[in-house]
């Protein structure tokens, strides 16, 4: 085998967390002597060790280590987090050789792993390829941009609506649909919907399904305060953002912003470290993250049925595929077509 292939071997490794590492990125190591394969790792779940000593454990005789070369997706932290930091137990490994398949964007990390096993005499190749990136899109974006990656998220009708009646919720997609949708849900930190969504369907926003440790924030823009003296003013695990100055003083949850836009919400939950977000609904809302260019992907769950004309619209339905992204994936589930759209836009 060659380096690529090893490192395919941790990018394969890294897909495994899928959504358990939360805001840490997803990580693959892969240990390696002469041609033999000695251990492979990856980062399991959030606060849980990190990919590089995951595989260092799998090794049953240390000795084995000296000499080999260990391949990870990403940079190796050079401080204390929830771990200790990984560079400076691999600099006493007896390593010869370590390929990072990319440099941490995390101020904290970047260039300081590299630097630190160098300085303890390990050579390191920086693979030519932006290897996590491809892995953790969002965890790069937010590092890049200090913003969220944004994903518009909508479940369609055949004839492109949203609800049969408008102003009452419609079960448009299948328990199977319902599931992915749910494990697109446990790779965000937060939801977004809008006041209208929030009073017609109350939704609870949480991920159900799938098994995960950790629920994305609700966030509701509320620009008049509709919501004010209502069960939303008072639950937890939510974010308003409002217009509305009185409002905005009935609870510590309920953020005010003179103007609220899309770009200026997502400056505020970037602030928040919210790395990767959820724009559900309602049509109106979605329209204005995609008329301001503030999204990063669109997945359209698109279902064979059809829904009266007088039902409420998509934001899809005034606009060609090709005009809102490039499409990057089309599959069936059940009896919906689920097409992921990638934004043109940086």
């Amino acid at each position: 085998m060659k380096d690529h292939e090893y490192m395919e071997l941790a990018v394969a490794m890294a897909q495994k967390a899928e959504w358990h590492s939360w805001k840490n990125p997803r990580v693959g190591a892969v240990i390696v002597k002469g041609s033999t394969i000695l251990a492979v790792g990856y980062h399991q779940q959030y606060g849980d060790i990190h990919a590089e000593i995951a595989a260092y454990q799998q090794v049953p005789d240390k000795q084995q280590l000296i000499g080999a070369t260990l391949y990870v997706t990403l940079e190796p932290c050079a401080h204390t987090g929830k771990q200790p930091s990984c560079a400076t137990q691999m600099s006493t490994w007896g390593l010869k050789r370590v390929v990072v398949g990319q440099i941490d964007p995390n101020p904290l990390v970047t260039n300081q792993g590299v630097k630190r096993l160098r300085a303890a005499g390990i050579q390191v190749d920086i693979w030519p390829l932006p290897v996590s990136e491809t892995i953790n899109p969002a965890f790069h974006y937010f590092y890049k941009y200090q913003l969220p990656y944004v994903t518009v998220k909508v479940a369609q009708s055949l004839n492109g609506k949203i609800s049969g009646v408008i102003g009452e919720s419609t079960k448009i997609t299948s328990a199977m649909v319902d599931e992915d949708s749910h494990t697109l849900r446990a790779y965000q930190q937060a939801i977004i919907i809008g006041s209208t969504t929030a009073l017609v369907d109350q939704p609870n926003l949480t991920v159900r399904h799938v098994s995960t440790q950790h629920q994305p924030l609700r966030v509701i823009i509320d620009r008049r305060g509709r919501l004010k003296n209502t069960s939303e003013a008072t639950r937890k695990n939510t974010l308003i953002i409002t217009e509305n100055p009185e409002f905005a003083k009935q609870a510590a949850h309920i953020e005010y912003l003179d103007v609220v836009t899309p770009h200026k919400v997502l400056q505020l939950l970037g602030q928040r470290g919210i790395q990767a977000t959820l724009v559900e609904g309602g049509s109106e809302l979605q329209a204005a993250f995609i008329t301001d260019n503030a999204y990063q992907e669109i997945i359209i769950y698109q279902a064979m049925t059809v829904l009266p004309k007088t039902g409420l619209s998509s934001f899809g339905t005034t606009k060609s595929l090709n005009t809102l992204g490039i499409i990057s994936n089309v599959n069936v589930i059940d009896n919906t077509l689920k097409i992921t759209l990638k934004g043109v836009q940086e």
